[in-house]
């Protein structure tokens, strides 16, 4: 069944950036709010903020040039409109954006649809959606393009509809990454993004129940490597209370500044229940409750709002940073005070860049102090 034709979404036009450029104008935007996610494209058409109407969306009167204008930007929209209402498929923020750029391309039959461009599709719409951190999603995109690979080398083509996708193909693409030396459980993370695509065809009546349930069912058994024994429960890595005090000792004594700041930032994270380097790095002033002596944000990972007790100890050395006046919003100043936290794909950057720092000055912390281990920021959670 397609979608429920009175319900498709209509383009809006709107000012983005109120900021005037060098000409005194400013840009209008076409915009489409598919799912919670705004999808937006320039119109390449500059106005002055006084000559445009917000609630008409249209060009004022006493703009000389309103009558062409305002047809321009009607075109746009009526064209973007009428690709909505005449799809037929399921649709996602990614193909609103295709069709905003001009590269979508209707198919005929909503059955035969590309499973591939489909996979990418669905992922990128989990990702829009938050329902993926932006490392899932970076992965799962390279996961669906391997398969693509191991298509046009097995077809000469790199596409596979829906309609033709059966568990005979991915066992074979499960053979392909043996050959090449994938383990187990990586194969099992390369068919997730696979699977779950597969899983939302069927949903939306594109694929038989029949074969999405196998399909499901490819991943790897690993039971047997889910067991630990106690032999191996006994090399889960800690500091005791000897070694901690040994790292405490060494604080006033380490030759750098930075190293000291570095393992302040490790103290931090163990007072205040195991903080995550991801945590460390976003974390905001305006995420503190002195008087309460608690933190509040929403975590990094699984992006859900927690509310963290914080020891005296953890307080003091907020204190000692607040009197740093280092950065007037990230407490550990790790990200300029300007950052753009939304940039998912920058922010992931950025954190895996810190965490690499602090590894390395953290390593030989732990080295000083003789730790038969290297000494990491996972290890203050535990």
């Amino acid at each position: 069944m397609g979608r429920v034709k009175s319900k498709f979404p209509t383009g809006n036009i709107v000012i983005k950036n109120k900021k005037p450029n060098k000409e005194g104008k400013v840009a209008l935007y076409l915009c489409y709010n598919i799912n919670t996610t705004p999808v937006t494209i320039t119109t390449d058409i500059f106005v002055k903020p006084d000559d445009w109407d917000s609630k008409t969306q249209t060009v004022k009167s006493k703009n000389p040039a309103a009558v062409r204008l305002n047809n321009q930007l009607k075109l746009q929209r009526e064209k973007v409109d009428e690709q909505i209402m005449a799809y037929e498929g399921h649709l996602t923020a990614d193909i609103v954006r295709k069709m905003l750029k001009g590269e979508f391309a209707q198919q005929n039959d909503p059955k035969k649809i590309d499973f591939i461009q489909y996979a990418t599709e669905y992922n990128q719409q989990r990702y829009d959606l938050e329902k993926l951190s932006y490392s899932t999603y970076y992965n799962g995109d390279r996961y669906i393009k391997k398969f693509q690979r191991f298509l046009s080398e097995q077809t000469g083509e790199g596409i596979i509809y829906l309609t033709d996708l059966t568990i005979d193909l991915i066992e074979k693409y499960k053979t392909y990454c043996i050959k090449r030396g994938n383990t187990k459980e990586g194969i099992n993370k390369m068919l997730t993004p696979l699977i779950k695509a597969a899983m939302y065809a069927t949903d939306n009546d594109l694929l038989s129940a029949k074969v999405s349930a196998q399909i499901k069912q490819s991943y790897f058994d690993l039971k047997e490597r889910q067991y630990r024994s106690e032999v191996e429960d006994s090399e889960v890595r800690y500091l005791t209370e000897e070694q901690m005090q040994q790292f405490v000792d060494l604080y006033s004594k380490v030759k750098f500044n930075r190293t000291r700041e570095i393992m302040d930032m490790f103290l931090f994270a163990f007072h205040a229940c195991g903080l995550r380097v991801s945590d460390i790095v976003t974390l905001e002033w305006s995420h503190i409750d002195w008087e309460q002596h608690e933190l509040s944000k929403n975590l990094v990972k699984g992006k859900v709002p927690h509310t963290i007790p914080l020891t005296d100890a953890a307080m003091d050395i907020l204190k000692r940073w607040q009197e740093k006046n280092l950065n007037k919003r990230f407490v550990f100043s790790l990200l300029d005070s300007t950052f753009d936290t939304s940039d998912a794909a920058l922010l992931d950057k950025k954190i895996k860049s810190k965490n690499r720092i602090l590894q390395t000055s953290l390593n030989e912390v732990g080295n000083k102090i003789g730790l038969p281990f290297n000494l990491t920021m996972h290890l203050a959670r535990h």
